[in-house]
């Protein structure tokens, strides 16, 4: 997906002009390296005020330092925000520096380096032992806030979520004291840093368990168009109740319906090219049939590793460490259903009607993707709920059917932002009626119109009476900031 452009969440100078000297002094003393409205590439860095650091004790200074200016801190990683919560605080942590990679070849535990984004990190685990990890599509977002919040790839119904892999983590905390986290070590917190993890503790290193990566990967695609919003939706119902029943976990499956009438079926087989072909016959058949005969325009590419990685991100791995531009100008929701209840052919018809009747404003496009969490087998559904005494991870949804993103943007992707984009998009959600009203979020796709109160419930459900209770023990004063989080 794509990056923020607007920064309509940054804090005003003013708000801590106050406060600057004694943190300004603090930081000089302690030589962290910092960047102010005054500074030479301010406008680059778009944030309030802006730390670059290379070792972790740079970063419990500046956590010191914010502590004693009474000041909020926010982290920065990959800068992927869907609300541009990394740049939030009065003082931004820049994690940019953190760019290590490195493998225990007799553990198979990855050293990961928190400001690394995704493709740097999948390139440099493929090289040094031929492994991967479960993680999303896009080489730019950062793996701070994406294996700390979810962290969904095609191959996490294989493998799981990117959260699920990690074992350890090096933090600092709010009071500026350096930590490891893991389930034994501080229990409590490995428990909230994998699922809540901003606001928590600053990360700078995670330690996390790879899989040697499938040599043979068949990358898929099959789209259909229709002409009649009813056909639409009987078709999309009977691909969706298909993956639930009978996806296996090694079959990455997602559903992409776009402005043209119609859907693709796309995903990854990890798995030999006459395995994927006797198990996506019945599919094809079963969409024939509903289609009435209707013959897909399809895609099957047989692929190495990073060739499939690089295929799904439509561009290359590598991405800067520095001057990363990719941007867009959007709103996004998102839902979560059940396992145990896909959406209903009257819920699927309201919407496919609104999508068929609706011309969006001022000439934005818009996508919704459906990516499949459950099914048979899969990993990510097969951890216990957050809430259960055996759990390490307050990632709330372990019951999921689907994860729906709905994405609409300006035509250019560039500002100025129309308004009634974010009514249009709600309005996707609103015509599944009542079985999409309340269903929880996926807090990698932020809402910035929800309210903290309603991203805490939609986001960690039953686990936020425990998550408020670790906030106050690790962090009293808040100086950790995350709008949505605790």
């Amino acid at each position: 997906m794509r990056a923020l452009h607007f920064i309509a969440w940054l804090p005003l100078a003013s708000a801590f002009n106050s406060y600057r000297s004694t943190l300004t002094d603090c930081l000089n003393a302690g030589s962290v390296p910092i960047l102010l409205t005054s500074s030479p590439g301010w406008s680059q860095e778009i944030a309030p005020y802006n730390l670059r650091f290379t070792p972790a004790p740079t970063v419990r200074t500046a956590v010191k330092c914010a502590n004693k200016a009474n000041v909020k801190a926010t982290v920065k990683g990959g800068g992927h925000s869907y609300g541009a919560f990394g740049l939030a605080g009065t003082m931004v942590i820049d994690m940019m520096e953190f760019q290590n990679v490195t493998l225990d070849a007799a553990t198979g535990i990855a050293s990961v380096g928190a400001g690394l984004r995704l493709g740097n990190m999948a390139t440099k685990l493929f090289q040094l032992g031929q492994r991967g990890l479960p993680h999303g599509t896009c080489p730019g977002v950062g793996i701070g806030g994406h294996a700390t919040l979810g962290g969904f790839g095609l191959d996490s119904r294989l493998w799981g979520l990117t959260l699920d892999t990690v074992v350890a983590l090096d933090v600092v905390l709010a009071n500026g004291t350096a930590a490891t986290v893991t389930a034994t070590q501080h229990g409590d917190l490995f428990w909230a840093l994998r699922g809540a993890g901003p606001g928590f503790a600053v990360i700078t290193q995670f330690h996390m368990k790879t899989f040697p990566a499938p040599s043979v990967n068949i990358n898929w695609s099959h789209s259909w168009s229709f002409s009649s919003a009813s056909a639409a939706a009987a078709a999309f119902l009977a691909a969706q109740n298909w993956g639930q029943q009978n996806a296996p976990k090694e079959l990455g499956y997602g559903i992409v319906v776009g402005p043209a009438g119609g859907f693709t079926l796309r995903g990854v087989y990890y798995g030999a090219k006459s395995d994927y072909e006797a198990i996506i016959a019945p599919l094809l058949a079963l969409m024939k049939s509903v289609t009435g005969g209707a013959q897909p325009s399809s895609s099957v590419q047989v692929l190495g590793w990073i060739d499939s990685l690089t295929a799904l991100a439509g561009s290359s791995l590598s991405t800067p460490v520095q001057g990363y531009d990719l941007h867009d100008t959007f709103y996004a929701k998102s839902i979560d259903t059940k396992e145990s209840a896909t959406l209903s052919i009257t819920a699927l018809q309201g919407l496919f009607k609104y999508l068929f009747t609706t011309t969006p404003p001022g000439g934005a496009q818009w996508f919704i993707l459906a990516n499949l969490y459950g099914g048979p087998g899969s990993v990510i559904n097969s951890f216990p709920p957050s809430t259960d005494p055996s759990s390490t991870s307050c990632y709330a949804n372990r019951d999921g059917g689907y994860v729906w993103q709905f994405y609409a943007f300006t035509g250019n992707s560039q500002p100025p932002f129309n308004p009634a984009i974010i009514t249009f998009v709600k309005n996707m959600v609103g015509s599944l009626g009542a079985e999409a009203a309340g269903l929880p979020a996926y807090a990698p796709y932020a809402d910035p119109q929800f309210t903290q109160t309603e991203a805490q419930v939609r986001y960690w459900g039953a686990g936020v009476p425990r998550l408020k209770a670790i906030k106050s023990q690790v962090d009293p004063k808040g100086i950790l900031y995350n709008p949505q989080g605790f």
